[in-house]
Formats: structure tokens, C-alpha cells, sequence
């Protein structure tokens, strides 16, 4: 995952939009999902970065991720956004601290309920993945949908397939078609072409009942006339 520099929005790209076909092809069963705080609406919008927020980018493009590490922990327990997101990435990947899977997603989640749809897509990749933490397909349809609202179109996407499955939800074609309207509309090719799938395949309008045809009252025709030979011509 890319380290999120407050103020700048990482490109999206196509494999993570790959991610929750992958998850979801394994079958695998899933606990009952725990449940999920409801999120504070509207979200809060990032503020511009702080100059010790930077001291903490620049150590982590130098590799020094202790460093890091180090420098945003106190932003993010203070509330800043984006520390608690890159936090959160630290803590996921073991960089800088020992791996704790568990305090990551509370990073994230916490960035998350406050509003961040980065954070919140981070949180239901977690989740979707198990990715150091019982995976919750309920979890992570939640976030998914928070995410999707900020117009994220890889949370819309996954959000829609979770829909057209019945991963984590129940399935609902129609809602479905609605988030990858959304997701293709943001630009997701996946989406556009799964819409160029699932449309074609719905039922169509039932077939109209055959015209009553009119009921002629007139006459039959006559029976023709017998055949008549030409009188003999005389002279």
C-alpha cells in the first residue's frame, strides 16, 4: 500500500480493483461477523500537513522506518488522520515496529470512523483478506460502503461485487448494478465491463399476448358456377 503524504491521493490502480475477486473465489468460511460502529458523518477532511508529519515522510522514503514510526505514533494518538493511516500501514507490514495486525486495523478503523475513505478501504481490505485478523466479510462490506460514499470507485467495485454475490451481504443484483454504474462512472474499466455482462442477462419484458383477431361476419363466397362448353359456332 502506498504511504499516504496528507493532501496527496495515491493512484488507483487495477490490481487492487483484482483483489476481492481473488478473496472471495476461495470459498473459505467465514465466523459470524462482529459488529461494527456506526460512522460519523460527515467525514472530516485532512488537514494540510504539519511540518513533523513531513520529518516522518521524509524518514520513510529514506528507509529509516523506525524513524518514521517513531515521529507519526504521537501525531496519530493526537488525532491526525493521516499518521494514524500511515501508522496503521507500519504496524500492517512490520516496518519500523513489530507486526500487530490487530492495532493496525484499530488505526485504521479509528481514521476510518472519523471519515477517511482511504483508511476506510485499508480497513475492509483487512478484513476481506484476513490479512492478520479473522476475516469478516460483513466488516468488510461495511467499509467498503463507507468508502464507496466518498466516490472511491475501488471500494464501489468491490462493493458491488460483494452485492452480486452475497459476500458479506445479501445478494442484491439490483444494488449491484447501482455501485458499478457508480465505479464505472469513476472511471473502473472492471465495472463497465461487468455491466456489460449482467445487463444483457436480465430478464426482459414478458412477451405481449397475441392480437385478437377480428371476427369477420360477412357472407361466404358463392360455389362457382359449373363449367360451360362454347355453343357450336354455326354457318
Amino acid at each position: 500500500m502506498t504511504l499516504f503524504r496528507s493532501g496527496f491521493v495515491p493512484a488507483l490502480t487495477c490490481l487492487c480493483l483484482i483483489a476481492l475477486a481473488a478473496a472471495l473465489s476461495s470459498g473459505a468460511a467465514t465466523a459470524e461477523a462482529a459488529p461494527v460502529q456506526t460512522l460519523q458523518q460527515p467525514g472530516e477532511a485532512v488537514p494540510p500537513p504539519s511540518e513533523r508529519f513531513k520529518e516522518g515522510v521524509a524518514a520513510y522514503e529514506s528507509g529509516d522506518y523506525s524513524r518514521a514510526f517513531e515521529i507519526w505514533l504521537p501525531l496519530a494518538q493526537n488525532g491526525d488522520l493521516a499518521a494514524m493511516r500511515n501508522v496503521g500501514l507500519l504496524l500492517r507490514k512490520g516496518l519500523g515496529t513489530k507486526r500487530d495486525p490487530a492495532r493496525a486495523l484499530w488505526f485504521y478503523e479509528e481514521a476510518g470512523q472519523k471519515g477517511f475513505g482511504l483508511a476506510q478501504l485499508n480497513a475492509a481490505f483487512m478484513h476481506l483478506n484476513g490479512d492478520g485478523v479473522p476475516r469478516n466479510l460483513e466488516a468488510a462490506a461495511f467499509w467498503f460502503h463507507a468508502a464507496a460514499l466518498s466516490g472511491n470507485p475501488i471500494a464501489q467495485y468491490n462493493l458491488a461485487v460483494m452485492y452480486e454475490r452475497g459476500s458479506g451481504v445479501d445478494k442484491d443484483i439490483a444494488r449491484a448494478l447501482g455501485w458499478y454504474a457508480l465505479a464505472a462512472r469513476s472511471g473502473s474499466e472492471l465495472a463497465l465491463d461487468r455491466l456489460g455482462v449482467l445487463v444483457p442477462s436480465l430478464t426482459g419484458p414478458k412477451a405481449p399476448k397475441p392480437a385478437d383477431a377480428v371476427a369477420e361476419k360477412t357472407a361466404p363466397a358463392p360455389p362457382p358456377a359449373e363449367f360451360e362448353q362454347p355453343a357450336a359456332e354455326t354457318r
